[in-house]
């Protein structure tokens, strides 16, 4: 079996626990750092165990990936570290080999002990570094918080915002329907014929006196007659029929401007009234012109017939 490399993201690795940590100057954690930049990557892969499917664990190479750490904080672009992925059944060889290629690299160069001075600094970087991580954990989690905050509230918004189009359409819907077309047949209708009641025939024809007072009565029954059918304004006249229905069907500005031409002006403060009695049953309107003069206020026989005659 041959060990391969991997190139493992840096915050794919849990961070030691500070007694695990092994003591380095500063300075040299950023030296390597820039080589690593300068490099384009490490040359010498350190040792992982996997803890979970999306983290690991160090088991040898500390130095080398505090450096990638100060890499990437240098230049963001630099996320990843090469590592290997030690297999449970070989880890305790691994490590062998590790240690002991590492103590044979010790014998061979001078050994360097540190003061109380540099070993305080030392202590002191690390306490620095430990510090920024932390806060470099800390606002990739603010920042993921407020991403999936703000995704949830514009969703919450975008529902709420579709309700509220549904609610103002099927209420359109409704006004509109309201303002519907009386049906054609309701204004077409023929008005039922007023029959007159003949009075009963008289048995004798009266004489001529009576007969010259009877004459004249009926000449001012049949002037009254005609003044009484003056008045009546006839639904069967196109005109008629053309104002019914643009008072069933006109908007409010439209029946107010229309209104305005007519002479005087002042009819068009007709619209309001007509326009209230339209909503109080938008389903029936008005089924005749008689209808219109008996439920609007301000719109009596002459007015209507001014305004048929003008429209």
């Amino acid at each position: 079996m041959s060990l391969l490399t991997s190139s493992i993201d840096l915050d794919m690795i849990v961070s030691p626990v500070t007694q695990e940590i092994p003591q380095f100057q500063s300075s040299q954690i950023e030296h390597l750092a820039n080589l690593f930049l300068q490099a384009g990557g490490t040359v010498k892969p350190i040792l992982l165990r996997r803890v979970s499917p999306i983290s690991f664990e160090i088991l040898e190479g500390y130095f080398e990936y505090y450096a990638a750490l100060k890499a990437q904080e240098i230049d963001d672009q630099f996320t990843a570290i090469r590592a290997y992925v030690v297999p449970t059944e070989l880890e305790s060889t691994i490590l062998e080999q590790y240690n002991f290629l590492r103590s044979l690299a010790s014998s061979t160069s001078t050994e360097i002990t540190s003061s109380p001075t540099i070993k305080a600094e030392q202590e002191q970087d690390l306490s620095q570094m430990e510090n920024a991580i932390a806060n470099r954990l800390e606002q990739k989690l603010s920042a993921t918080i407020d991403r999936i905050v703000e995704e949830r509230l514009n969703s919450s918004l975008q529902v709420f915002a579709n309700q509220i189009t549904q609610q103002l359409n099927s209420h359109l819907l409704d006004f509109k329907q309201s303002l519907a077309f009386v049906p054609i047949s309701q204004v077409l209708a023929p008005t039922q014929p007023i029959t007159s009641v003949p009075e009963p025939a008289t048995e004798k024809i009266a004489k001529s006196k009576t007969t010259k007072a009877a004459t004249t009565k009926t000449k001012t029954t049949s002037s009254k007659s005609k003044v009484k059918d003056s008045s009546i304004i006839s639904n069967d006249d196109p005109k008629a029929l053309q104002v019914l229905h643009d008072l069933n069907t006109m908007n409010f500005a439209d029946l107010e401007r229309k209104l305005a031409q007519l002479k005087p002006r002042s009819k068009r403060s007709l619209a309001k009234p007509i326009h209230e009695q339209r909503l109080q049953n938008p389903a029936q309107m008005f089924q005749s012109i008689e209808d219109v003069i008996s439920k609007v206020s301000g719109i009596n026989k002459k007015t209507m017939q001014d305004i048929i005659d003008a429209w």
